[in-house]
């Protein structure tokens, strides 16, 4: 077990970043592969039925963007609390954060099963798109554990130092619904084809297992899941506890789903169905692209958690300002990696020409947008790790509903380009003035004015 955790309160904090960030990578380039699997092979099914997945990602991401957030909570506060050498409310944190999202689960999936007719027709899905959104859905509300427990359980073991085994476990999922896809969808090997219901079939038994490895590795190997049953009012504090904090990083995390809902809405009133599965494919690649910067962002937590619960206030500065620089900087290579490889990719999941050239326009003014995204994101991580989630959810949804989506709906009056123009912008000028502030709380922090 040794071998995968890391003190993260000495030594070089670049050399730290990069180390935790690495396996994350691949972890990421797994998760990118799993969605980019599911959409080209669904992709083959038509025109109607690559829509139908368009309607679906926001959803789904909302339901990652849930169990995210409350994964962040319960990773700030074990990752602090590991740094402060309290092994045993590290392990309360971590089961009572599987356990609640374990309730969570529940209510999202029943107020998903009851809501899918209302929110797809809301979103612009016809005649023909809706009862493919549906089928796909009904399988996924149903199973949505599989989808929601894991990054809980992976993120108690990344709070801890450990990233190399929720690699795997991602690895694991990718490749085996990479395997999956097709023989459920296309109906090889004596089983029928099912088309997009089959893609949801993959999904939910490819995320089954990679559900029941992370629940092995944290109960079997970090000894972080405590099957003894806990005092009401110690399971409660937990749960209060995390969810002080869960639910604003939970609410961080939506904002983006909330943007891309409006934007899935606003392209299919500008163009039906092209620009809706041109947003469908962009949204998958541009995941792609964004590997590296959600990796670093995935590691900042435990870096700067278990720094200032050791009370290293002035590391916590050094990983902030770091941090600034490693976003500039990621944003140049992904507009350098949208440049050189979008093209061939858009080719992968549409012959479409349309589609094509929708698709391009937008790879290339998301690219740019990037920049502000990466800025934010990073800064928000930090003051979940600082504890101070309340603050982040307060920047970022001042900058979402005031500036990002005015500008998406400013833009949309006019072309589908000026509405992505709108994004790109409105993501540039959020990503600057999050830098001011949390430079601002940094600093609180490390004049000991912030309680630890």
């Amino acid at each position: 077990m040794e071998d995968t955790l890391k003190d993260l309160t000495t030594g070089p904090i670049q050399k730290h970043l990069y180390e935790l960030a690495i396996p994350t990578i691949g972890g990421m380039l797994a998760f990118a592969l799993f969605n980019i699997t599911d959409t080209y092979f669904v992709g083959k099914l038509g025109k109607d039925a690559l829509a139908a997945m368009g309607f679906t990602f926001p959803i789904v991401m909302m339901a990652g963007a849930i169990s995210t957030g409350i994964s962040t909570g319960a990773a700030s506060l074990l990752a602090r609390a590991y740094g402060n050498n309290n092994h045993r409310k590290v392990q309360r944190i971590a089961t009572d954060g599987i356990l609640l999202s374990i309730i969570l689960v529940a209510v999202f999936s029943i107020l998903g099963l009851l809501s899918m007719d209302s929110l797809f027709t809301y979103m612009g899905a016809n005649d023909k798109t809706l009862p493919l959104t549906k089928s796909f859905m009904t399988i996924w509300y149903s199973s949505v554990i599989v989808v929601m427990m894991p990054p809980v359980s992976d993120g108690a073991m990344r709070a801890i130092g450990d990233t190399i085994r929720p690699f795997k476990i991602m690895l694991t999922c990718a490749l085996l619904n990479m395997v999956l896809d097709p023989i459920f969808i296309f109906g090889w090997f004596g089983i029928p084809a099912l088309g997009i219901e089959g893609a949801a079939i993959a999904t939910v038994i490819s995320r089954f297992v990679g559900m029941i490895g992370s629940l092995y590795y944290n109960y079997r190997i970090h000894n972080l899941i405590d099957l003894r049953v806990p005092k009401l009012s110690t399971l409660l504090e937990s749960w209060q506890n995390i969810i002080a904090l869960g639910v604003p990083s939970a609410c961080v995390v939506l904002l983006p789903q909330v943007i891309r809902l409006c934007l899935t809405s606003l392209s299919a009133q500008i163009g039906g169905t092209d620009t809706v599965a041109s947003v469908a494919i962009g949204s998958r690649i541009e995941g792609f692209s964004l590997i590296i910067a959600m990796a670093i962002g995935s590691s900042i937590v435990p870096l700067v958690g278990q720094n200032y619960g050791a009370k290293e206030y002035g590391r916590v500065r050094d990983i902030q300002q770091l941090l600034v620089k490693t976003a500039l900087f990621t944003s140049t290579f992904i507009l350098l990696i949208i440049a050189l490889f979008s093209k061939p990719l858009i080719l992968l999941f549409s012959k479409d020409p349309i589609v094509i050239h929708l698709t391009f326009i937008y790879l290339s003014i998301v690219a740019v947008g990037s920049i502000g995204l990466n800025l934010y994101n990073f800064n928000s991580q930090v003051l979940n790790a600082l504890g101070l989630s309340k603050i982040a959810l307060i920047i970022n949804s001042i900058g979402t509903l005031v500036v990002i989506i005015p500008s998406m709906i400013l833009g949309a009056q006019l072309s589908f380009v000026h509405m992505l123009i709108g994004l790109a912008v409105g993501q540039i000028i959020l990503g600057v003035i999050s830098t001011k502030y949390c430079k601002n709380i940094v600093a609180f922090a490390e004049k000991k004015l912030i309680p630890n």
